[in-house]
């Protein structure tokens, strides 16, 4: 057996029964416990030791009294005016300028006094030091938390700063427990920051985008349209004697007087036609002037009396398209006799008296008035797909 395959051998044997060296994925907490040891060596040569962490979610009311007394507080300046808080207790302020003026942390206890301007820039490079690390360290979790660009600005003197100086959103806190000069004193360090990026203050003067990101919003919304080819008026008795199969008359002029509504209010006119071998409809121009067929009176475009035109001249009958036939031939009204050349009432002897009228009872049934509807047009007469005007494309 050669020299290496008897190292190789008293290796595995020295290995036999130890557990696979822990090697923890990078989170938060460890982020924290590596950025505030190296930090606090590598500025002031403290030894500080973290010895938990604890993540909770805040708010800006219940902040002032998760601090503890005599605390330094040290406000955070993140990207986009986002504000942020770093938090040293009294022990900690106390073996950080202890370090730094004697060279190692005292036994005694620290003095209970509010902490000064001095502590503040004492801390102050430890302090941008341990976030720098932790944002580093942050960055190779899977998803993680934005604590990046936040520094130390300015010393809070009261906690009820807080409220004035913070927005009123959730806050991420880290209650970072520590041990300093080699377990000599026990401390706490709390870091602050929004527990989601905040959205940026808008700029007095500036162009404001609301309205145009509103009215992209709108114009992506569905509207439903509803197209309208005919209107019939009949009497409540008539509507309940409905049933399957029964045939409702729509004239020709139907296709011309087409309504295009949204919400039953009247958008635009429209012709009835085809494209592409499917039928469409073509909008046509409407002034302020036009009025709703919903609001027109009986006996207007709405009851299917036709379209009425103008008159001509102001005087002429305008001729009828509901199939009564021209009405070109009536005298204008200019050849109507005067009123005062109609006479007396003696020329209309020639009227029966009510006496010589049938009774209602006389007339005839509906029944029997088939041969004079016969000059109305029945449903095959309605326009075929083929007999539809065509759009182009």
């Amino acid at each position: 057996m050669s020299d290496a395959d008897i190292i190789s051998a008293m290796r595995r044997k020295a290995g036999v029964g130890r557990p696979p060296p822990d090697v923890q994925p990078m989170s938060p907490a460890k982020a924290l416990r590596l950025a505030a040891a190296k930090a606090a060596e590598d500025a002031i040569g403290l030894v500080m030791q973290v010895t938990n962490v604890i993540e909770e979610r805040s708010s800006i009311l219940r902040l002032p009294d998760q601090l503890p007394e005599y605390a330094l507080l040290s406000l955070l300046e993140g990207p986009d005016n986002a504000y942020g808080l770093a938090v040293f207790d009294r022990n900690v302020i106390s073996a950080v300028v202890e370090q730094q003026t004697t060279g190692k942390v005292l036994k005694l206890p620290p003095e209970e006094r509010a902490p000064t301007a001095t502590d503040a820039v004492m801390c102050t490079e430890i302090t941008d030091h341990i976030l720098s690390l932790f944002e580093t360290n942050i960055a190779e979790v899977a998803d993680p938390p934005d604590v990046a660009g936040f520094r130390v600005a300015a010393q809070l003197r009261e906690a009820r700063s807080i409220s004035i100086a913070f927005d009123d959103v959730p806050y991420r806190v880290y209650r970072i427990s520590v041990s300093l000069g080699r377990g000599v004193r026990e401390g706490e360090i709390l870091l602050v920051f929004p527990f989601a990026r905040a959205t940026p203050k808008p700029v007095p003067g500036a162009p404001n985008d609301f309205g145009r990101d509103f009215q992209a919003v709108v114009m992506k919304s569905e509207a439903r349209l509803d197209t309208v080819l005919h209107r019939i008026r009949m009497p409540l008795a008539d509507v309940m004697s409905l049933e399957a199969g029964m045939v409702l008359s729509i004239p020709r002029s139907a296709v011309s007087k087409v309504e295009l509504r949204a919400d039953d209010r009247l958008v635009s006119r429209a012709q009835l036609g085809q494209i592409n071998g499917k039928r469409a409809v073509r909008l046509i121009f409407m002034t302020e002037e036009d009025d709703d067929p919903l609001e027109a009176p009986y006996g207007s475009e709405a009851g299917g009396f036709g379209d009425m035109g103008a008159l001509s001249g102001g005087s002429e009958f305008p001729a009828l398209s509901n199939g009564l036939g021209d009405m070109g031939d009536l005298p204008s009204l200019g050849d109507l006799p005067a009123m005062g050349n109609i006479g007396d009432m003696d020329s209309m002897g020639d009227v029966p008296p009510m006496g010589d009228l049938p009774p209602l009872g006389d007339f005839p049934a509906m029944g029997d008035m088939s041969g004079e509807m016969g000059e109305l047009p029945d449903l095959g007469d309605f326009p075929a797909m083929g007999d539809l005007p065509t759009f182009d494309d």
